[in-house]
């Protein structure tokens, strides 16, 4: 179905979403942190990065900007999420997707990942 990385800071927020997602068909990675969020790009090649804004002492726009800007992949969509949804405007000032507000419900969540990756696929055959 899809190659999920998600970035959180929140342990049981990323444990219940990579078993949830995982028994919906995708195949999930987490980090609890920015470290490592390049080269796990890089390794995984993930279809999907599922980015929180606030993400310990890192903004998950800059990252999510410094992403379109510096690596050449130009197939992998970015969800940004928050529980601030004033953060979440000019999602796409910063090359964001789409955006979630937390608390999400996981059917709206499962419904958002299926738009996007479904999108990505009709642009990739285009």
């Amino acid at each position: 179905m899809g190659k999920l990385l998600i970035a959180d800071d929140s342990a049981p927020l990323l444990e219940a979403l990579e078993y949830i997602l995982g028994r919906n068909g995708y195949e999930v990675k987490t980090l609890k942190s920015a470290a490592g969020i390049y080269k796990e790009i890089d390794e995984f090649h993930p279809d999907l990065l599922i980015l929180d804004i606030f993400l310990g002492d890192e903004d998950g726009r800059n990252i999510c900007r410094h992403i379109r800007d510096t690596i050449f992949n130009n197939q992998l969509r970015i969800l940004l999420f928050s529980a601030f949804p004033k953060y979440l405007e000019g999602y796409q000032s910063y090359g964001a997707d789409d955006f979630i507000e937390k608390p999400f419900e996981l059917k709206g969540l499962i419904d958002k990942i299926q738009s996007i990756l479904h999108w990505q696929l009709t642009t990739s055959v285009i």
